[in-house]
């Protein structure tokens, strides 16, 4: 059964015909409360006016998002962090292509979700490689000896359970030979 072009307009015609303030048969058509029916009458003229008269400067997310320059990372070259809440710390980083972070470990465990690029964690404490792209989640616990190679320009958001520290367990040339081992030819 399908509804014929004619009774297709009638039925549109009908509905954009009808009138915004219209009381609703769930009511049984009885007119609208007075508040609403203020509410009706000014909300037209008054919905455009909304966005120009807020104040983003008090809304947590709007600064965040208009804020989002990252400083660099000085302990690791091609690195930069935005935290976004200090304790537990919460962070926006970022890594370029090609950098590495060497083995090292934190007092507390981490969840991150990668939010662009590709990149490869070595859990070395487990003796397994995650390799993550847009969307993966990855938790790493507390005291976990882990490295990572950043294969293009990479951004994640990370949230630890307790205060951000890092403690290296290897040097960046380390690292480098290392990873280099693993992936034979230096690529995925």
């Amino acid at each position: 059964m399908s509804t014929s072009p004619s009774s297709a307009i009638e039925i549109l015609d009908t509905w954009l015909n009808t009138p915004f303030k219209s009381p609703c048969p769930a009511s049984k058509s009885e007119p609208w409360p007075q508040e609403i029916e203020s509410f009706l009458d000014t909300s037209l003229s008054e919905i455009p006016t909304i966005g120009p008269q807020f104040d983003s400067s008090s809304c947590s997310i709007c600064c965040l998002v208009k804020n989002r320059e990252l400083g660099p990372i000085d302990l690791i070259p091609g690195g930069s962090m935005k935290i976004v809440r200090e304790s537990p710390t919460s962070a926006i980083v970022r890594f370029k292509a090609g950098s590495v972070e060497p083995a090292h470990h934190h007092t507390f465990g981490h969840d991150l979700v990668v939010l662009e690029g590709k990149k490869s964690v070595w859990n070395l404490s487990k003796k397994e490689r995650f390799d993550l792209g847009v969307g993966d989640y990855l938790f790493t616990p507390a005291k976990d000896v882990h490295r990572v190679k950043y294969y293009e320009d990479t951004e994640f958001f990370i949230k630890w359970d307790g205060k951000w520290d890092m403690f290296f367990d290897e040097d960046l040339e380390a690292a480098k030979i290392a990873i280099e081992k693993e992936l034979g030819n230096g690529s995925v």
